[in-house]
């Protein structure tokens, strides 16, 4: 595939041959939209360094990942940040190859951009949305299509009813007006914290039928459990919780996913080495589909 930076060893030190993967990771370290922390691009390495520290084999799930999948990693898009259009085109023609050669694409960010860009190579898909933020200005700092404006984006050409966001708690009057007339089903942070089995259940029994697209903002998380995020937002779930709700959402099909908005000056490893876990996790429910 063109436009890609060759990464060995991929994803926990394995990469098998493409043709045979279940599972593809590549990298989109678009860094071009950030209102505070900048450093996206450094995501997508430290994601892969801190998975090769950590077990393949998940106690939760009693599997080994690599021994119930082949998992390929393609590397790192170069991604051009005074191009947007031509970034995120590739982001697009890369996950869509992955996608109709009949695998499952993880995309490591990068800023939360790239979930618009990696959606355009889908139709018809239920999105699940882990986030501080609920992503829905229609404009910001300027520009209708950003890390603010991603879910907005989204919706142009995705119905309402097909996403859910999850662990939310910030947002401009703007956008809770937008969701409230929009309907948007949406769940904070304390609600999950106080009814994370039953909300989790019952967004699953809403997707359980349709394809679906998990997108992790790593500021779902607390700052305590995720210092290194773009834009950290206080009183978040823990890495138990979402490693909890990513179970549970186990069973849906899974078409695509994304992890995004790590910031690698501005963390001390602790949220990369959560972003690798959250990825183990994930790839353990594709596993046990298998």
């Amino acid at each position: 595939m063109e436009g890609l930076i060759q990464v060995r060893p991929g994803f926990g030190g394995f990469n098998f041959p493409y043709e045979k993967a279940d599972a593809v990771f590549v990298g989109a370290p678009l860094d071009a939209t950030s209102s505070y922390r900048t450093g996206y691009k450094f995501a997508p390495t430290k994601i892969r360094d801190a998975s090769m520290n950590l077990e393949t084999y998940l106690m939760s799930m009693g599997l080994d990942v690599f021994e119930k999948l082949n998992v390929s990693d393609l590397g790192d898009l170069i991604m051009i940040p005074s191009d947007m259009d031509g970034s995120g085109g590739r982001i697009t023609e890369t996950v869509k190859k992955i996608k109709t050669d009949r695998k499952i694409p993880i995309v490591l960010g990068g800023e939360h951009t790239i979930t618009y860009f990696s959606l355009k190579a889908f139709k018809d898909v239920f999105v699940i949305h882990l986030d501080a933020h609920r992503d829905l200005r229609n404009e910001y700092m300027g520009y209708s299509l950003g890390h603010a404006t991603v879910m907005r984006r989204a919706l142009d050409t995705l119905p309402p009813e097909n996403l859910v966001q999850l662990g939310v708690r910030s947002c401009s009057k703007e956008e809770a007006e937008f969701a409230e007339e929009a309907r948007i089903e949406a769940y904070n942070s304390e609600e999950l914290k106080e009814n994370l089995e039953n909300i989790a259940k019952e967004v699953a029994g809403k997707a359980v039928d349709k394809k679906v697209y998990l997108s992790i903002d790593l500021d779902v998380l607390d700052p305590a459990f995720a210092p290194g995020v773009a834009t950290p937002e206080p009183g978040g779930i823990s890495t138990m919780e979402l490693m909890k709700l990513i179970r549970i959402f186990g069973g849906l099909d899974l078409v695509g996913c994304d992890i995004v908005e790590l910031v690698p000056p501005h963390d001390d490893g602790t949220t990369a080495f959560a972003a690798a876990r959250v990825a183990y996790e994930i790839l353990g429910t594709i596993a046990k589909t298998k």
